[in-house]
């Protein structure tokens, strides 16, 4: 049985790697199986559906996306038992964790060959982020190892010549693709990376770098001017917020997602749990303390 080509989508919050899953699903000549951390943030056209069952969604056009859960071994390894198993797998990192970590799992696991590690970048926020003492580490490091190397929202960078150059400095070995709203054509994908270094099981179980989480429940609907200004507001200490909430006064269920001071909310047409997850670095206030004043 030929192995599977596995990639591995990585990048800082909000950097645009949901949007990409999202795109190439949408998109897809093959039958793509992907995984990915965060389940509701894939907004996948209702259109594309057929079944959904728990934490696996399947789509008219052949792919599969399904949730990583606690175990990304055992979650390749159902992937690869699918039937039709998919022609191409594709794992999006966290925002926080480094990318090689993951791949190193398909240079270790038989069924699968590691393609081009991809990293994404936002354009928009990449220089701020190297310059920060308690990310710029982070964001450097996954760039590490990558062999294809995303500038995203190319169309909103002030000084995206800087950007670029920021990243050949620290990743010379990699190909560079510059795009707007994560809309890559698939055949980028595919090339013969440089040489590797060898896969190793320690490195593969080195723990992430730990990021302060605060999750705040809304006990109903939100007030969407209240909202805005909180969003306006908040301390450069958080990275990322990603939830669901109602906004008053309709009432309607929305996906919001905040990085790098930009924010979008997403209508939908279902009934999630309502609730936003805050990322952020040490000294991050508590999610609860930062939208205290936005329910209607």
């Amino acid at each position: 049985m030929n192995p599977i080509p596995l990639s591995v989508i990585g990048g800082f919050l909000g950097a645009g790697k949901t949007t990409l899953v999202n795109h190439l699903l949408a998109t897809a000549r093959r039958r793509y199986g992907v995984l990915v951390n965060d389940f509701g943030a894939i907004n996948i056209d209702a259109a594309l559906i057929t079944a959904q069952d728990g934490d696996t969604i399947a789509l008219t056009n052949g792919c599969v996306c399904c949730s990583i859960g606690d175990d990304l071994g055992d979650a390749l390894a159902r992937l690869a038992a699918r039937v039709p198993a998919p022609e191409h797998v594709i794992v999006e990192a966290s925002g926080v964790s480094d990318p090689w970590r993951i791949a190193q799992l398909a240079l270790i696991e038989t069924g699968f060959t590691l393609e081009p590690l991809l990293v994404m970048v936002d354009a928009t926020a990449f220089l701020t982020q190297l310059a920060d003492r308690y990310i710029g580490d982070t964001v450097a490091r996954q760039l590490g190892f990558a062999e294809l190397v995303v500038i995203n929202k190319a169309d909103l960078a002030p000084d995206l010549e800087a950007v670029c150059a920021a990243v050949l400095r620290l990743r010379p070995e990699a190909q560079i693709v510059v795009c707007e709203h994560a809309r890559l054509d698939a055949a980028v994908l595919h090339f013969t990376p440089p040489p590797r270094p060898p896969a190793s099981r320690f490195s593969a179980d080195v723990p992430d770098h730990a990021f302060p989480t605060s999750v705040w429940r809304p006990s109903g609907p939100l007030d969407r001017a209240r909202l805005r200004t909180a969003l306006e507001a908040l301390p450069r200490s958080v990275l990322r917020v990603k939830g669901f909430c109602q906004l008053a006064p309709e009432n309607r269920w929305h996906l919001l997602q905040y990085a790098a001071e930009r924010w979008a909310f997403t209508p939908l047409d279902t009934t999630p749990e309502a609730g936003l997850v805050v990322i952020g670095t040490p000294g991050m206030p508590e999610a609860a303390t930062l939208f205290a004043a936005v329910e209607a």
